[in-house]
């Protein structure tokens, strides 16, 4: 099995985010914040009852690669995880890896000044104003 990158992860993650709305999008995200959760507070025994939320910075295109970097070396830390990490990637991770599938981002300290069109397979001219 090919180890999880941090950037597959991180495109995982941005197709569950974009995918939210949809039933299959709220659960690949609930499932990976039980993974993130369970890194973040690993040696913490978790109170009984309902887990406290984890605030994962699927906005922040930066921190969300950290959080990938961490989860990548925890991973490699601890095979039962590791696997954990790589079921999620192959139920959720697929969308990211679908033969002609487009994720367009712009994150990070990008800085836009102008019109920016993002897309696959425009057929005809592009015009603004």
């Amino acid at each position: 099995m090919d180890p999880v990158t941090a950037g597959a992860l991180v495109t995982a993650v941005n197709a569950a985010v974009s995918g939210a709305g949809g039933e299959a999008g709220r659960r690949a995200l609930e499932s990976f914040g039980t993974l993130v959760r369970r890194v973040l507070r690993r040696g913490e025994g978790e109170p009984a009852g309902e887990p406290e939320p984890v605030a994962i910075p699927y906005d922040d295109g930066e921190r969300l690669r950290q959080l990938a970097e961490l989860l990548v070396e925890r991973a490699r830390q601890d095979p039962e995880f590791g696997r954990a990490l790589a079921s999620w990637m192959r139920e959720h991770g697929a969308q990211g890896g679908e033969a002609g599938a487009v994720h367009n981002t712009i994150s990070g300290n990008a800085r836009i000044t102008g019109p920016v069109v993002q897309g696959r397979d425009f057929h005809g001219p592009i015009s603004f104003g």
